[in-house]
């Protein structure tokens, strides 16, 4: 799965020329944490909401940053400065290119303790966000948490013949595989999630026992 299947295409962003109390007023109302600057379509820093508190003449701190509005005095001071005026200087921009895979994104916002990753394109323009929230969901996805079907978890040994022997199981049945997880398990067997296609899964899983798979959990969701 790669980041361009994952990621929120054209998020909310602003320029370097925006008015920063416009530029304020968006974070409040939609409930954004950064916004992305951008000159011609390319990714030149990140505005967040601590950049408002280094300017001291804004004096946010005192004021009650829930609220959308400000007395007319801040309103005056906001209007004049410009994205410009505040974005910090020389940014570390950590970007993905929108063909990476979600799991280098993981690594990635885990490696730098961040929440959110611009995506770009081969021409460096920005063409979406991929956020832990983002990732979280594709991970459930993957799972088959929130899809119907059967959720398998089974116990393996770590032997290139497993797979054959569960294949050909599953091979008597009219049905589809979704998808396949295996994870490592410190001082256990490696467990193996399976999502099949079906809500009648109990002769399936009479048969798997039968071939000497440990079932360890079942999850049904009609």
């Amino acid at each position: 799965m790669k980041v361009k299947d994952r990621m929120t295409p054209k998020p909310y962003a602003t320029t370097p020329d925006t008015c920063v109390g416009e530029l304020w007023h968006l974070m409040q109302e939609k409930s954004l944490q950064r916004v992305p600057v951008l000159d011609r379509g390319k990714l030149i820093g990140i505005i967040t909401r601590r950049d408002f508190n280094a300017r001291p003449e804004l004096d946010l701190k005192r004021s009650s940053l829930a609220t959308r509005f400000f007395p007319e005095e801040m309103e005056q001071k906001l209007s004049k400065l410009r994205v410009r005026d505040i974005i910090p200087l020389n940014q570390q921009l950590i970007t993905i290119h929108q063909d990476a895979f979600i799991e280098q994104a993981a690594k990635l916002l885990r490696d730098n303790r961040i929440s959110g990753l611009p995506v770009i394109d081969d021409e460096g323009r920005m063409v979406g966000i991929i956020t832990q929230s983002d990732l979280s969901d594709a991970f459930l996805y993957i799972l088959g948490v929130n899809c119907r079907g059967t959720r398998l978890s089974l116990r393996i040994d770590d032997d290139a013949q497993v797979l054959l022997r569960l294949g050909e199981v599953l091979s008597h049945f009219d049905i589809k595989i979704e998808s396949m997880v295996r994870m490592e398990v410190k001082g256990e067997k490696s467990l193996l999630i399976i999502r099949l296609d079906t809500v009648d899964s109990r002769s399936i899983i009479e048969e798997i026992k039968a071939a000497g798979f440990k079932v360890e959990s079942v999850i049904v969701k009609q």
